[in-house]
């Protein structure tokens, strides 16, 4: 009888096991099916729909009015730090709709 409860409570211990296993994998993966969150920035098409344009200036990162050659502002935020592909994205110069894009993407930026 005694070894009867123990198998018994081996099983359900290993079922638990299974269960809370197959919960953190899930959990890591997320649901099947699931799609990637959009993004929160709605970039301009190009940079003649951008009121400003990120770009690098000496080094660093600057605001440029849309079609203009001076920056309107200049950073702090040395462009040799960034990753890789921040800095292809300065090269290319970085379309910003209005204001409150221009200080998001720089506080991503200078983080």
């Amino acid at each position: 009888m005694k070894l009867r409860i123990k198998l018994a409570a081996t099983g359900a211990m290993a079922l638990a096991a299974a269960v809370c296993a197959a919960a953190a994998i899930g959990s890591i993966t997320g649901p099947a099916g699931a799609e990637e969150p959009e993004s929160v920035l709605v970039w301009p098409e190009d940079s003649s729909d951008a009121e400003f344009i990120l770009r690098e200036f000496d080094g660093c990162v600057a605001v440029f009015a849309a079609g203009e050659r001076r920056p309107l502002t200049m950073t702090d935020i040395p462009v040799r730090g960034l990753r890789e592909a921040d800095r292809a994205l300065l090269n290319a110069g970085l379309p910003c709709a209005d204001r409150d894009e221009v200080l998001t993407l720089l506080e991503d930026l200078g983080s």
